[in-house]
């Protein structure tokens, strides 16, 4: 049976030129060749059609993988295909070709990876791991700043998506060092992560994960640092309510009914659009009103997964004015608003 080839989707902050220039100049390649953890003290490349280049990878326990092929295709700096083997005591493992895409966008360069000829499905998927974890250090790279020694979170989706705010509120209350890239719903970066494009997306090296519930318990329960669910099993079930019924009933209602009427209006709101909104709106607070009622937070004396999922859209609806005149009657929620924006997690993911 054949494997599947390897297809990878990432966009970079360089130009296309640049980008190109990292995987066919020496020291460019020195400084983010390999998955993280790993350094190329030696690289020898000859970038020209019928040119070889040699990589040596070196790990921090002693363990050397060298790798070697031979440039088919050299088209700057559009398109660049090369044989990829790696070295086995004397011999060499089977060959594989890599054929690498370059595009500009944004200001920047989408990269496509397709690598093929793999003679095991286990081989298909190490190699994907190792090209999530170098890439994911190639845009710092370029930058100048140092190769990482591992791999960390990196979240992406649209800033001002209140889905990927809560993510990113979830990683500060954690404590935990992620990285954040900005991405349009529908770009390659995203594709490659969520079947549909839709923020936010997570990597973890080379793993994937997507849907804003799923990433909200994966932070929960991976890392250490202030709990985000209670203790008690009915009230973890009480948390797990209120997020189905934001993702079911309220950002709906909330945001795709009503604040994205106006976002997408282009300057020039749709009154009737509006006005059908309001009344789901208005129930939809009032349900909220009642959670919230003679508390901060709506389980426990703690902020839980649910008020960090809740929390950016509401901060949405106090900036229009249909949604602040009726926030004004709910003081409960103005307050469980007030304590959570008073958190630092919620300014540092402030979207500008």
């Amino acid at each position: 049976m054949s494997v599947e080839p390897l297809v990878l989707n990432r966009h970079f902050k360089a130009p296309p030129e640049r980008l190109f220039a990292a995987f066919t100049e020496r020291a460019l390649m020195q400084g983010w060749y390999g998955p993280a953890g790993m350094t190329v003290p030696h690289c020898e490349v000859d970038a020209r059609v019928g040119g070889a280049y040699r990589i040596e990878m070196h790990g921090a326990e002693g363990n050397v993988s060298i790798v070697t092929g031979v440039f088919r295709e050299i088209e700057p700096p559009r398109r660049l295909v090369f044989t990829w083997g790696w070295l086995n005591g004397a011999g060499r493992n089977p060959e594989t070709v890599v054929c690498l895409t370059f595009t500009p966008r944004a200001g920047g360069t989408d990269l496509e990876l397709v690598q093929t000829g793999f003679a095991k499905e286990e081989f298909r998927l190490g190699h994907n791991e190792g090209w999530v974890s170098a890439l994911d250090g190639l845009d710092p790279a370029l930058a100048g700043a140092p190769k990482p020694t591992r791999a960390g979170p990196m979240l992406l989706g649209h800033p001002q998506s209140s889905y990927t705010r809560a993510a990113r509120i979830a990683f500060e209350e954690k404590g935990v060092a992620y990285e954040f890239q900005p991405s349009a719903p529908h770009s390659p970066e995203l594709l490659d992560i969520h079947p549909w494009g839709r923020a936010p997306g997570l990597r973890l090296g080379a793993r994937k994960l997507y849907e804003t519930s799923a990433i909200l318990r994966y932070v929960e329960e991976a890392y250490p640092g202030p709990a985000l669910m209670p203790a008690d099993p009915f009230e973890r079930a009480r948390v797990e309510q209120w997020i189905s019924a934001f993702n079911a009933y309220l950002d709906r209602a909330f945001v795709r009914d009503y604040v994205l009427v106006y976002i997408l209006s282009g300057g020039k709101p749709d009154r009737a659009g509006i006005e059908s909104a309001l009344p789901t709106l208005r129930q939809g607070l009032a349900i909220l009103e009642q959670g919230y009622e003679g508390r901060q937070y709506l389980v426990g004396e703690a902020p839980s997964l649910a008020d960090i999922l809740i929390c950016p859209a509401l901060a949405g609806l106090g900036r229009l004015p249909e949604s602040a005149a009726m926030l004004a009657d709910c003081p409960s929620v103005r307050r469980a608003q007030a304590a959570m924006a008073a958190r630092p997690s919620f300014a540092a993911t402030q979207p500008q």
